[in-house]
């Protein structure tokens, strides 16, 4: 930088040498010139006037007394410098505005391609999300078309040959076949909770709401499941209900739910025990409950009651069967019909699970599952 302020200094004082010598205005001319390529080269214009400065008292000395020539020179590089401050004022707002715009740019980039990373991972989970909704269908399909219809034949046939066949076959044929035909029971009714419980899911069940009262229809899933509860040594009973008790449901899906909880429970409870089913006003809902004397669930399983295929013992000995799908049904039924579900335990002492309805009149409200467990 010293080196190209010494060389306009030296550019400076021959052009103004040539003007003093009598040179006209090109001179002249020729100085303004080199000013503007100086300033245009990144010299300041304060260096500029003070090059210019420098430059006249050099041919001043030669033609003036030294104390003329300096008083000459300095208000002429005064002027010179109040003349090109705007320019200098401006070409620094320029840069200045420059450097903040670059700033901005840079911040800008760097939000877009941090937007771009989240829509390419937005993308790619909505495509991921796509391709488990085509194989879940794919499933279904399948389940529904290719396991379904033989299930139903080969159940059908070990159902056959075990009441027509049975007394005539050997003792461990017999519990062979016994063995089958309750495994492809079991069979079945997975397949069947995985089809209705896709199709409540997908909104392709339409749910006949209609306001009943609530005691029969308690009593029909009492009578309906007091066989199977029987085969366990366990009874169902009907504590005293509110008289004149009416919800809006669904009837069969209120008895599907209760099915799968008092099968549960007799499940569950040990031999010679009751399940007690009653309903009681709760905070503008109407709570049926269904408890039993059974262990109770243990600490480590209560989070994940709900989920789907959940067992609290999911190894291949368990005394007790089931397809882990009961329970999600029960949740995914009560919450499409304005309620909540939830469940009190205590290990050794039984379990009571129980579903809330809104009361004749007031409006559904959305499952609190703040206030319930999320799953069995």
């Amino acid at each position: 930088m010293k080196a190209a302020i010494k060389s306009l200094t030296d550019d400076y004082a021959a052009a103004l040498r040539a003007y003093l010598e009598g040179g006209g205005e090109a001179p002249l001319f020729r100085a303004y010139q080199i000013g503007r390529s100086a300033v245009a080269a990144g010299i300041g214009v304060l260096e500029v006037a003070a090059a210019h400065q420098e430059a006249l008292v050099l041919d001043l000395l030669h033609l003036l007394a030294p104390d003329e020539s300096a008083l000459i020179a300095k208000r002429a590089s005064e002027f010179f410098a109040e003349a090109l401050a705007p320019f200098e004022a401006s070409r620094r707002g320029f840069q200045e505005a420059t450097g903040v715009l670059r700033d901005l740019n840079r911040e800008l980039q760097q939000r877009i391609e941090v937007a771009l990373k989240d829509y390419q991972a937005a993308q790619a989970k909505l495509d991921e999300r796509r391709r488990m909704e085509a194989l879940k269908d794919e499933f279904i399909s399948i389940v529904n078309h290719e396991l379904r219809t033989p299930l139903t034949s080969i159940h059908g046939a070990l159902g056959i040959i075990n009441t027509r066949l049975g007394a005539n076959l050997p003792e461990e044929a017999r519990r062979l076949i016994d063995i089958a035909y309750r495994n492809s029971r079991r069979l079945a009714r997975l397949v069947d909770n995985v089809l209705d419980l896709q199709k409540i899911e997908s909104g392709t069940v339409t749910f006949e709401i209609q306001t009943q009262p609530l005691r029969p229809l308690l009593e029909q899933a009492l009578e309906a499941n007091q066989p199977y509860a029987t085969q366990l040594g366990v009874t169902l009973v009907l504590e005293e209900t509110p008289p004149a008790v009416r919800v809006a449901v669904d009837g069969d899906r209120l008895i599907q739910v209760l099915t799968n909880l008092l099968s549960n429970a007799a499940k569950f409870s040990p031999p010679g025990e009751r399940v007690a089913v009653s309903a009681a006003s709760s905070a503008g809902y109407w709570r049926v409950a269904v408890t039993d004397h059974g262990p109770g669930i243990p600490e480590s399983f209560r989070g994940r009651v709900f989920q789907r295929f959940a067992q609290a013992d999911s190894s291949t000995t368990r005394p007790r069967g089931g397809t882990g799908l009961g329970l999600s049904i029960c949740k995914v039924i009560v919450e499409r019909m304005g309620g909540r579900i939830g469940f009190e335990t205590s290990s050794g002492r039984g379990t009571t699970f129980y579903f809330d309805l809104p009361m004749e009149g007031a409006p559904g409200e959305a499952a609190d599952t703040s206030a319930c467990p999320e799953s069995r």
